[in-house]
């Protein structure tokens, strides 16, 4: 889900991101962090799955399947043959 999403479905069920961040003793910017994606708490994601009745996954389905930083072993060959993968 989008960010702007995930605060909607908060607001909808009456919690705004301060109330939340002051409910779990921890910053504002924490709890914006966590819904934006850059920052990871299995705690706040929990809790606001518990709020908008949303699972963890499908808010942040890319927290379960990480982008792969590495190359796959054919990708690499045929760079180095000269062909695209």
């Amino acid at each position: 889900m989008h960010p702007e999403q995930i605060k909607a479905a908060m607001r909808m069920k009456g919690v705004t991101p301060t109330a939340l961040a002051d409910e779990l003793g921890v910053a504002n910017s924490t709890v914006s962090q966590v819904i934006s994606g850059r920052s990871v708490s299995a705690r706040i994601r929990s809790r606001i799955a518990d709020i908008t009745g949303f699972s963890v996954d499908a808010m942040w389905p890319s927290a379960n399947n990480p982008p792969s930083l590495r190359r796959k072993r054919e990708t690499v060959e045929a760079m180095r043959r000269g062909f695209p993968a």
